[in-house]
C-alpha cells in the first residue's frame, strides 16, 4: 500500500495528465467567501452581498438551509436568516454543497442517487463529529460531502467506469482505488483530492480524501494527521449509516475498516454497533421529519 506521501506525489504527477478529466476550478465567489470567513473579524452583511450576488446561488442555499439537516423546523427565509439561525460554519457548507452541484453537474449522467448518497453521509458525518465532539461538525460535513466527489467526474470521462465502479464497490479483499488504479491508472479518490485543492479546502481534508479507502492510515504510526485520520474514520461510519437508510449500503467497505475505525475511536465492536444504530435512528427521524 502506497505512504501518503507517495499518492500525494503521484496525485501531482497526474495533475497535467488529468486535465482531459475536466477538474472544475473554484468558483470565484467560493474563493471570495472563504476569504471573508478567514477574517479576524467577519461581516455578516459581507457575507450576505457576496452570496447575494448570485440570485440561483441564494435560492439554492435558502432551500437548502429549510431541510431538516438544518432548518430543524425554523423558517429560514434569506441569507440573513440562514446566517442568523446557522451560523457561518453551516453556510460555508451550504455555499460549498450548491457550486460542487453546480460544476460537477451533466445532463447526460444520472446523479441524483450519488447527490443524495453524499448529502446523507455529510449529515450523518457532521452528526457524529457533534455527538462525540471529536471533530468540527462543519469540517466533518464538508469532508463527506467532498470524499467521492471524483466519482460524477469518471463517470463523465469514461464509458466503462460505471462497471469498474461496480468491481471496486464489490471488491472484498482489494483496496477500492487499487481496482479503480488498474483500469483507468487513476482513481477517484485522486481526483477528489485535486479538486479538494484547488477549492481550497484544508490540507486535512485534502489528504483525507486522497486516503479514505486506506484504513491502514488509522495506524498510530501511520504519520498521517491526526485530523485527517479522524475525518476518514468518520466518514466510513457516516457512509455505512447513510447507505443503511438509504438502502444502497456498500458492506464490503464495511467490513474492510470497521474493525480498524473501532480501535482508532476505542470502541468495543458493542459499541460501534450501537453508535451507528443512534446515528442511524436520528436519520429515520430527520426523513420523517421531512415527509410528514
Amino acid at each position: 500500500m502506497p505512504t501518503r506521501e507517495q499518492r500525494e506525489r503521484r496525485a501531482q504527477d497526474q495533475q497535467d495528465r488529468l486535465k482531459s478529466i475536466g477538474i472544475p476550478t473554484c468558483p470565484a465567489v467560493l474563493a471570495q467567501l472563504m476569504g471573508e470567513l478567514r477574517q479576524p473579524q467577519v461581516s455578516g452583511k459581507r457575507i450576505a452581498a457576496l452570496i447575494g450576488r448570485d440570485v440561483g446561488l441564494a435560492a439554492l442555499v435558502v432551500k437548502s438551509a429549510n431541510t431538516p439537516f438544518f432548518g430543524g423546523g425554523r423558517r429560514i427565509a434569506s441569507i440573513d436568516d440562514a446566517i442568523r439561525m446557522l451560523g457561518f460554519g453551516t453556510l460555508a457548507n451550504l455555499v460549498q454543497e450548491a457550486l460542487l452541484r453546480s460544476a460537477i453537474a451533466d445532463p447526460g449522467a444520472a446523479l441524483e442517487r450519488f447527490w443524495e448518497s453524499s448529502r446523507y453521509t455529510a449529515a450523518a458525518s457532521a452528526m457524529l463529529a457533534r455527538q462525540t465532539g471529536i471533530a468540527h461538525p462543519e469540517t466533518a460535513y464538508t469532508f463527506g460531502l467532498f470524499h467521492d466527489c471524483g466519482i460524477p467526474l469518471l463517470v463523465r470521462r469514461f464509458t466503462n467506469y460505471k462497471t469498474i465502479l461496480a468491481a471496486a464497490n464489490q471488491a472484498t479483499e482489494r483496496c477500492f482505488t487499487d481496482v479503480e488504479d488498474e483500469a483507468l491508472d487513476t482513481d477517484h479518490a485522486t481526483i477528489g483530492y485535486l479538486l479538494a485543492r484547488s477549492w481550497g479546502l484544508t490540507d486535512a481534508v485534502c489528504t483525507g480524501i486522497l486516503c479514505h479507502h486506506d484504513y491502514s492510515v488509522l495506524a498510530t504510526d501511520a504519520g498521517l494527521d491526526t485530523e485527517a485520520q479522524t475525518l476518514i474514520a468518520i466518514n466510513l461510519v457516516a457512509e455505512y449509516v447513510a447507505g443503511t437508510h438509504l438502502r444502497t449500503r456498500r458492506d464490503a467497505e464495511w467490513d474492510k475498516g470497521r474493525e480498524v475505525v473501532g480501535r482508532f475511536f476505542g470502541y468495543t465492536s458493542t459499541e460501534l454497533d450501537d453508535l451507528t444504530d443512534d446515528l442511524l435512528y436520528t436519520l429515520h427521524r430527520q426523513h420523517e421529519d421531512a415527509v410528514a
